[in-house]
């Protein structure tokens, strides 16, 4: 039976990795999708307008005019909120339907949402149960807000926070997300039968620079292995063969990982799937990666963060650089292709230190490294710190709106590292990222072609739309090298 109350869920267009140039989105917000579900469990009406893949407003106001909603749900992150106030702008002037705000960007910055767009309500952390327990007031005559937790909301002028909500443990009771609310044929995965998968929710490590611990929280929330392979089976049996798991932890229970591969292999499923999100070096070992591998995975993205070990910990990542070196020849030797992730500006980093992180990812048998600019995102330690000890290069309420975290600008410097050093290191990593990610979809020599011609600069913006977005010619590329071969 279905609800009397309806949802419009409204979701802005993100940045680019390379600035404030928008990319178009390669997934449905899969927060959305678990959070459609749910709701349309539980008999509620939703729709979903996707501001990545729609050239203008006409189909918002559509829906508004048509759908009718009670409430509009807008989500955002942090790196790309100045894309979260436009839409909102957009919608409080073209109609007076309340809104609610939710997602990262919402748990870090909290009631300052309210403050700074004019939304009428936030939620902070998951939404799946604070929506629904907030749905249920929000009829009332006489709602009263204080009883849902994790909302934000205006008592009369007071703005109130109410006391977090507790995190879903048994993640098995959720409905798979609801991508069909989407129009997937807009999406790149699904045009390459690719399906995003999270099996996993809450990272139990304190890396300061992180801010997935303040809307999932600390505590590591696995699905059952049972669960994760269900949910494959149901995309497998709708065409989709190819998965990108998007966990941060998927490793993190080694049993359970062990589990998933098991069930897959015993079923003869013919799937393919990556890890490309980053895990733990420290949470894998020689088993787990020949049974990825036969299971179907063929790439592997790990977190090192830093080639130096003093850095590695102040920051509180809390491994050591002989365990990197030795999980890449693991997997190196498990025939799965592999990834390195660094971050140049970290808290108290010099100089010394960075050309350390050069060095040593310049060293390692991989497939390619991943170079990122800190961005000190609100909510976490590092974003403390940099406040307090750092020299901020653009407005420190503003450098979200303008700089990417691959982007070759820096966003603060401190006297250990300057901006011109800072500028430095980070060019440099941006080129052996290049270079070496050329090489890897291209061939050796093809590769390394296109790199070279890549560096001068209007070819150089187009290569970076050609890095991170086109599968289409990557394949032709491939194509072209495996002829010249024969």
């Amino acid at each position: 039976m279905k609800n009397s109350q309806k949802i419009l869920f409204a979701i802005p267009k993100v940045k680019s990795m390379y600035g404030n140039n928008v990319a178009p989105p390669l997934y449905p917000h899969v927060g959305i999708a678990y959070l459609s579900s749910f709701l349309v469990s539980k008999g509620y009406q939703v729709r979903v307008f996707d501001e990545g893949v729609e050239t203008n407003h006409q189909k918002l106001y559509y829906l508004i005019d048509n759908f009718k909603p009670d409430i509009i749900g807008v989500t955002g992150f942090s790196y790309a909120s100045v894309f979260m106030d436009k839409l909102v702008k957009n919608i409080q002037k073209y109609t007076s339907i309340p809104i609610i705000a939710g997602g990262p960007h919402v748990s870090a910055v909290r009631e300052q949402i309210i403050q700074s767009t004019g939304v009428n309500f936030a939620i902070i952390g998951e939404a799946e149960d604070t929506f629904f327990k907030f749905l249920k007031e929000f009829i009332q005559k006489k709602p009263d807000y204080s009883q849902v937790p994790g909302l934000i909301w205006k008592n009369k002028n007071q703005i109130v926070l109410n006391p977090k909500n507790k995190y879903l443990i048994d993640l098995d009771q959720l409905p798979f997300p609801d991508f069909d609310v989407f129009d997937l044929s807009r999406y790149g995965c699904f045009r390459e039968n690719t399906i995003p998968i999270i099996t996993s929710r809450g990272c139990p490590y304190g890396c300061n620079y992180c801010s997935v611990r303040l809307s999932m929280g600390q505590c590591f929330r696995p699905r059952s292995a049972d669960n994760v392979f269900k949910e494959i089976k149901y995309w497998h049996k709708k065409g989709y063969h190819t998965f990108d798991i998007n966990d941060d932890c998927f490793t993190l229970d080694l049993k359970r990982a062990k589990d998933i591969c098991d069930l897959i292999i015993n079923h003869h499923l013919k799937i393919k799937f990556q890890l490309y999100n980053g895990i733990r070096v420290d949470r894998v070992d020689r088993e787990l990666l020949f049974k990825l591998k036969q299971a179907g995975c063929f790439f592997i993205a790990y977190g090192c963060e830093s080639g130096s070990q003093k850095v590695i910990d102040t920051i509180g990542k809390n491994i050591r650089l002989d365990q990197v070196r030795k999980t890449i020849d693991w997997t190196n030797t498990a025939g799965i292709k592999n990834a390195v992730n660094f971050i140049i500006g970290h808290q108290d980093e010099s100089y010394a230190d960075a050309k350390e992180t050069l060095i040593f990812a310049q060293s390692l048998p991989t497939n390619f490294v991943n170079f990122y600019n800190l961005v000190p995102y609100p909510g976490t330690s590092v974003y403390d710190w940099a406040i307090k000890n750092a020299k901020f290069l653009v407005p420190s309420k503003t450098y979200l709106q303008n700089i990417s975290y691959r982007d070759n600008t820096p966003i603060f410097e401190t006297t250990k590292f300057t901006k011109t050093q800072r500028h430095d290191i980070m060019k440099i990593g941006f080129n052996l990222y290049e270079k070496k990610l050329f090489q890897f979809r291209f061939g050796r020599n093809l590769g390394y072609f296109f790199y070279l011609i890549t560096r001068i600069k209007p070819i150089s913006d187009i290569s970076h739309s050609l890095i991170s977005r086109s599968q289409l010619l990557v394949k032709i590329f491939q194509k072209l090298t495996a002829k010249s071969r024969q």
